[in-house]
C-alpha cells in the first residue's frame, strides 16, 4: 500500500477502537498509581528525569504523555491520527488535573507542522504502522532539539515472528476481508489465554485488534534501525536488546538480537504467555566532527 492508503486504513482502524483504550477513570487511576515509564524503560526514565519538553508521535489514548506530565511534570505534546484516541487522552489529562501541561493534536505525522524542537521525541509502537518507516523516523528526528534524544519502540523482525505465525490464518482472513465474527471470537479467545490478566473486555479487545488484525505493520532489526538513524546523523546509545546495558560496538548486538525469535517462541508456544516481539532504541544526534 502507498503511504496515503496506509494512513487512511490505519486511521479507520483506530477510529473504530483505539489501542490501549480504557475508561477515563481507569486510565487516570493507572497513571496515578505508578510510573509505567520507570517500570518498563529504564533508559528513557533517566532521560526524562533531566528533560524540559517531550513530544510523543502516535500517542494513542495518551498514557505516555499523561505519565510525563504527571510524574515528571513536563510540558508534554501528543500527536495521533485518531480523533477518538485524542479525545480520550484529553479526558484522562483533565481527570488527572494536568491539562495545563499537556497538548494533544490530531494530525498525520507526515503533515505535522511543528516549529518547536523538543528535548525528547518518542514514538513507542507507532512508526511500524506508517507507509514509510524511514521517512517517519526522519520526521521524528527533525523534531529533536540540540542535545536531545529520539526514542523508538518497534516490532522486531525476529521476535515478532512467533506471534504472527500463531495468528497467521486470522490475519490473512482479516486482510482479505473474510474474517467472520466467529473467526474473530476464536482468535480473541486464543489471545486472551496468552494475555491471562486483562479483565476489561474493551481494553482486551483493543490490544487484540492492534496485535493481531492490524491493517499494516512492518518489522525491523536493530541493524535496520541503526542504518536509518545513521542516515539522519543519529546514533544508538541504548537498546532493550541487551537490556539497556552499555556496549562498546553496536555490531556485537546484531548477533544477540538473533536469539530474540527463540525467546519469543519459548514464551508463546511453550509457556503460552503473551510476547509481542517488541524492542526499543534510544538515539542521539551524532556530534559534528
Amino acid at each position: 500500500m502507498a503511504q496515503d492508503a496506509v494512513t487512511a486504513a490505519v486511521t479507520r482502524f483506530y477510529e473504530e477502537l483505539p489501542f490501549n483504550y480504557r475508561t477515563v477513570a481507569e486510565g487516570a487511576a493507572i497513571v496515578k498509581s505508578r510510573n509505567q515509564v520507570e517500570e518498563a524503560y529504564a533508559d528513557l526514565h533517566r532521560v526524562l528525569s533531566g528533560a524540559e519538553s517531550v513530544i510523543d508521535i502516535g500517542c494513542g489514548a495518551g498514557w505516555f504523555v499523561n505519565t510525563c506530565a504527571f510524574h515528571y511534570r513536563l510540558p508534554s505534546v501528543g500527536v495521533d491520527l485518531s480523533a477518538k484516541a485524542i479525545a480520550r487522552a484529553r479526558e484522562i489529562s483533565a481527570e488527572l488535573g494536568i491539562s495545563d501541561r499537556t497538548e494533544f493534536r490530531q494530525c498525520d505525522l507526515f503533515r505535522l507542522e511543528e516549529p518547536r524542537r523538543f528535548d525528547v521525541v518518542t514514538s513507542i509502537g507507532a512508526l511500524h504502522h506508517t507507509g514509510d518507516f524511514a521517512g517517519a523516523v526522519e520526521v521524528a528526528g527533525g523534531l529533536v532539539g540540540t542535545g536531545g534524544a529520539l526514542y523508538l519502540g518497534l516490532y522486531h523482525a525476529y521476535g515478532r515472528k512467533p506471534l504472527l505465525e500463531l495468528f497467521q490464518r486470522y490475519r490473512d482472513l482479516s486482510h482479505e476481508g473474510r474474517l467472520t465474527p466467529a473467526d474473530f471470537d476464536e482468535a480473541l479467545g486464543i489471545y486472551s489465554e496468552l494475555d491471562g490478566k486483562s479483565t476489561d473486555p474493551t481494553f482486551l479487545r483493543s490490544w487484540f485488534r492492534d496485535q493481531v488484525i492490524h491493517p499494516h505493520e512492518t518489522q525491523h532489526t536493530l541493524s535496520d534501525v541503526r542504518d536509518v538513524l545513521s542516515g539522519i546523523e543519529f546514533e544508538i546509545v541504548s537498546t532493550s536488546i541487551n537490556r539497556y546495558e552499555p556496549f562498546a560496538r553496536i555490531e556485537d548486538l546484531f548477533e544477540l538480537e538473533r536469539e530474540y525469535e527463540e525467546r519469543a517462541r519459548q514464551r508463546i508456544f511453550v509457556e503460552r504467555t503473551y510476547f509481542p516481539g517488541f524492542f526499543t532504541t534510544l538515539a542521539r544526534r551524532r556530534a559534528a566532527e
